[in-house]
This record gives structure tokens, C-alpha cells and sequence, in this order.
């Protein structure tokens, strides 16, 4: 990633806020300091080399100031909503302003999140088929082992081109591990093109 500041928003209907935790304790393993911004731990600044990554955790209390602050995000990062987070307009219009959006085909309402007119780049992830990243094995037993299949072409935020390719991950943990916070941060990680081999999902869910 080249020398910038990138703002990454995560939607997820979870108390325990994984995908939010398992990104920020993703780029702390790649070498970014981490400086919370708020008491609330719901948006953090990650610094390195000169670049910077704003990380917010969008909720419905924070999405008014969001919105009225102006924030356009480069990527927003939906793993799980309620049916009021589906119906919610002004969630719909921030995600209309955001350049990626990483979504979890397998939630039922999941297209309700985009408008009509929406121009954002949508990378689709899951275990069906037609996601953009989807799984090819998965098992789930003492070690976690799964297949990730990027199934189509994809122009990372540096205008890099991703081709098709396969990667495969073991994860040796005792912690719960959620398959689609791994599938929507391996997505984050290879829009601002990071290198996925420096990506030990192990040692962040262990961290």
C-alpha cells in the first residue's frame, strides 16, 4: 500500500465486535501502531511507514456524526446485520459512499444494503458459489484448516490486478474462530494489497 490514508468501517451485528478485533489485531501484526481514538474503543488510527488507516466500528449511534463529518470510506468491511441495520437508510447511503464494500452473500438480506444507483466496487465473500471469495474445503476439527478461492479479477485500491487464485489456511487455536471474519479481513488484506503470506491468521487469533 502506498503512503495514504485509508478509512475502513466494519458493520457486524456481534456483541464481541470479531471482525473489528481480528482486523485491528491483523494489521498490529504487520507492524502498525495502534492509537485509540475515542474511550469507547469503536475507532482506532493505525500507523506505519507514513500511512494510515482510520478504523471504525460503525453502529447505530455513531452513524448520524459519521454521516455528518462527511466520511467517505475507502472500504466498508459487513459481515452481519439485524433486520433494522437491512432497513436502515442512512446505513444504505453511507455504504453508497464508500469506494469497496466487502458483504457476506450468505446473510438473506444482504442486497438491501445497496441502492439502485450504488457506483461502490461490491466483493462478495462466503461459502456459496457465486461470491467473489468464497471456500472451496473447509474443516473445522482440533486445527481449523480451509481453501480460500478468489474466483474472479480484482482492482485492489492501488489499482493493483488480483487474478483468480487459491489460498489455503490452517489456524491452530483454542478461541472461537468465525470463518467469515477470516474470509472478510483475507478481502481487506488484499484490496490495499497486502501481502497474504504475511498473514498469520493463527498467531492473530492467539495474539
Amino acid at each position: 500500500m502506498k503512503e495514504k490514508t485509508l478509512i475502513i468501517g466494519l458493520l457486524e451485528n456481534s456483541k464481541e465486535k470479531n471482525t473489528f478485533e481480528l482486523l485491528k489485531k491483523m494489521f498490529i501484526d504487520l507492524g502498525y501502531s495502534k492509537y485509540p481514538i475515542t474511550q469507547f474503543n469503536n475507532f482506532f488510527i493505525l500507523n506505519k511507514d507514513g500511512s494510515s488507516i482510520l478504523l471504525i466500528d460503525i453502529k447505530s449511534k455513531t452513524l448520524n456524526p459519521i454521516l455528518d463529518l462527511g466520511f467517505e470510506f475507502d472500504i466498508i468491511i459487513h459481515t452481519s446485520l439485524n433486520d433494522a441495520g437491512y432497513e436502515n437508510k442512512k446505513l444504505r447511503e453511507l455504504v453508497a459512499r464508500s469506494k469497496y464494500l466487502i458483504i457476506n452473500s450468505d446473510e438473506e438480506k444482504w442486497t438491501d444494503l445497496l441502492n439502485d444507483n450504488i457506483t461502490t466496487i461490491v466483493i462478495t465473500y462466503g461459502f456459496n458459489n457465486k461470491a467473489t471469495i468464497n471456500l472451496s474445503s473447509f474443516n473445522k476439527q482440533d486445527i481449523v484448516e480451509a481453501n480460500i478461492c478468489v474466483q474472479r479479477e480484482i482492482e485492489t485500491i492501488d489499482k493493483a490486478i488480483v487474478e483468480p487464485f487459491e489460498l489455503p489456511i490452517k489456524i491452530d487455536t483454542k478461541e472461537k474462530v468465525n470463518i467469515y471474519s477470516i474470509l472478510s479481513i483475507i478481502a481487506c488484506g488484499l484490496l490495499i494489497d497486502i501481502n497474504l503470506t504475511n498473514i498469520n491468521v493463527s498467531a492473530i487469533y492467539n495474539h
